[in-house]
């Protein structure tokens, strides 16, 4: 009986030892758990079969801003966005197969809205009852790097779409994994078409100029590449010139994965610069060719390029001749201070224009030379050059003095010719006056005498009267031509009576109404006042042939130290052409006296109408 006891105790003992331990292991899973469902990085909600949370751990609190009571109290409902479009999926799949694994909008405490992944699995607790269990990871940080990427990835692709390059890569068997670029449509093709396609196949023969003047096949250059050389060439492709880069892929482990490259369109490039380099042979022949002299020299002054024409106006044979010996432009100035007048000009304007300056040649002897100057500056503004060019004034100066003789002996013989005209017209004036006008005088004597000797009312009475009426006719006509010719009453009475009078009578004899305001004013000297005089005649009987004209204002004063002259008329005035007209010969006539007498006439025509003669003689 003890026996059976003992075994009994001992079997008891045994169990409760078992029990004890099972309890013990127990105990340490749910600590384990409780471990891990508070201090997980993700938020964990468990619910009852009706959705009603009924546990949250701290990440779930943190994520939703809220605490566990709260949490609990809000249901599951409270925490789902019902408008998720991906909610009703998931419900549907979780009461199919007991689980969920997918993405859901939930909300938080202040309810804005946030992306989540979301396990959601159906499991039953140790009292045999049905519950649920939701993981979540709050996934806004990667929906917005997700995002950016994408945004990233579509700009790049915008980018290397439109970018005036093609960008190109291959995989290790030369096959396309990328070719794209607005550059491709110059050429006829299209962004990403050639993905896929070898670069064997479509460049194989493609000719390649490498930057070191090698040229070579689009296969060798393949090659290369993909065996981890760097190249760089030019190929040109339906008439468009590409400057290519071409770089190995390598791994981290230095094998060649294929080759990336970049391809830029360098035909406006290319042409630019051939342009340029036939711009620089058209500006090398002008320079060397041209027969004005030309030169360059630093802002300091020193000679760098001259041409030949250049040389030799200053007597050297060659322009390096003259480089060797002239070290400063300002050895070449008779007067240093001209130089810096030139460099200051420059310096005002950057530019100029034709100014004559005295040189000195080799030899020593000074010549005068036109001088044209300009700065050149490089893009950032800075001043690299100073440009000129010299014109030899030596010929044109011997030419402009021969003028300036030529037209003063012109001017002598015409003064001479004026003088001998005036002496004339002076001497058939008194002529006339004298010899003509009393010897109609005594004719008209011996008609009146006659006419006294005979019967009033016959015949040869009447005949006689016509014949005297006639001659006094006559003798007013030779009083008047006599008066044209010469005015005594010049001499006599001074310019401002003769001119009246001469006024007076135009008008009387014309017609033409005559407005005068004379002063009695005159010049010192009886040629000028004649000029002005003659000015008047030759104003007045243009006004009568051409102007068409109904009234005339005279005008004579002083003003300041010149006797002015003012006729203006209200006729068809006259146009610029014709006043400048060498078949103009009366303007040119009264122009040439009024210079003669150191004085200026303006012949103008008014916006009103009319032509305005104005006419400036010296006093003295």
């Amino acid at each position: 009986m003890q026996k059976e006891y003992d075994s009994l105790k001992m079997s008891c003992n045994k169990d409760i030892t078992e029990h004890i331990k099972t309890e013990k292991a127990l105990n340490e899973t749910e600590e384990q758990y409780r471990l891990l469902f508070e201090n997980t990085g993700e938020a964990i909600l468990l619910t009852n079969p009706d959705g009603q949370i009924y546990s949250a751990n701290p990440e779930a609190c943190r994520i939703f801003c809220i605490s566990e009571e709260e949490i609990c109290n809000l249901g599951r409902t409270g925490v789902v966005d019902l408008n998720d479009p991906n909610l009703e999926p998931a419900l549907n799949e979780r009461k199919k197969t007991g689980k969920f694994k997918g993405e859901l909008n939930l909300l938080r405490k202040d309810g804005t809205v946030f992306p989540a992944e979301v396990i959601s699995t159906v499991f039953m607790d140790s009292s045999g009852n049905e519950r649920t269990s939701m993981i979540i990871r709050d996934i806004t940080e990667r929906k917005q790097a997700d995002e950016a990427l994408l945004k990233s990835e579509e700009l790049f692709r915008i980018v290397i779409s439109n970018a005036p390059i093609s960008i190109f890569a291959t995989d290790r068997d030369g096959i396309f994994i990328l070719h794209e670029g607005k550059a491709l449509t110059k050429v006829g093709m299209k962004s990403g078409e050639n993905v896929g396609v070898s670069a064997y196949k479509l460049f194989a023969d493609l000719k390649v100029v490498e930057h070191n003047g090698n040229v070579t096949q689009g296969k060798s250059v393949l090659d290369r590449v993909l065996n981890g050389e760097t190249l760089s060439g030019i190929t040109e492709l339906n008439d468009v010139i590409f400057d290519n880069q071409f770089v190995p892929i390598i791994d981290n482990k230095g094998n060649v994965m294929g080759l990336i490259g970049v391809a830029t369109d360098v035909s406006e490039r290319i042409k630019a610069e051939k342009t340029l380099r036939e711009s620089e042979v058209r500006f090398r022949s002008l320079f060397e060719n041209s027969l004005l002299g030309i030169s360059i020299a630093n802002p300091e002054g020193k000679l760098i390029h001259v041409n030949m024409a250049y040389a030799k106006m200053y007597g050297y044979k060659n322009p390096e001749e003259m480089l060797a010996i002239v070290t400063d432009v300002k050895q070449l100035y008779a007067n240093p201070k001209e130089r810096k007048e030139v460099i200051r000009i420059l310096q005002t304007k950057g530019f100029m224009k034709g100014r004559e300056f005295e040189l000195i040649r080799r030899s020593g002897s000074h010549f005068f030379v036109l001088v044209s100057a300009c700065e050149i500056r490089g893009s950032d503004g800075k001043l690299l050059y100073n440009q000129a060019t010299h014109i030899d004034l030596t010929e044109r100066k011997k030419m402009e003095e021969k003028l300036r003789k030529s037209k003063e002996l012109l001017e002598n013989l015409n003064q001479h010719l004026t003088d001998i005209r005036e002496n004339e017209r002076a001497v058939i004036s008194r002529e006339i006056h004298d010899q003509v006008g009393q010897s109609l005088t005594a004719l008209k004597i011996d008609m009146t005498w006659l006419r006294q000797k005979i019967t009033s009312e016959s015949e040869e009475s009447r005949k006689l009267n016509e014949m005297i009426e006639l001659v006094n006719v006559i003798s007013m006509d030779v009083h008047r031509i006599s008066f044209e010719l010469r005015p005594v009453m010049l001499d006599d009475l001074g310019l401002a009576a003769a001119l009246e009078c001469y006024c007076e009578e135009f008008a009387n004899r014309t017609g033409l109404k005559i407005q005068m305001e004379i002063e009695d004013v005159q010049t010192e000297n009886i040629d000028r006042n004649l000029s002005i005089y003659r000015v008047a005649q030759e104003s007045l009987t243009n006004i009568v042939r051409h102007a068409d004209a109904k009234k005339v204002q005279i005008k004579l004063r002083k003003i300041k130290k010149d006797i002015v002259l003012l006729i203006q008329d209200d006729g068809i005035g006259i146009s610029p052409d014709k006043i400048r007209s060498s078949k103009s010969l009366g303007f040119l006539g009264m122009s040439e006296r009024v210079n003669q007498s150191g004085g200026h006439m303006e012949i103008k025509a008014p916006d009103k109408g009319g032509t305005k003669v104005s006419v400036y003689i010296p006093i003295k």
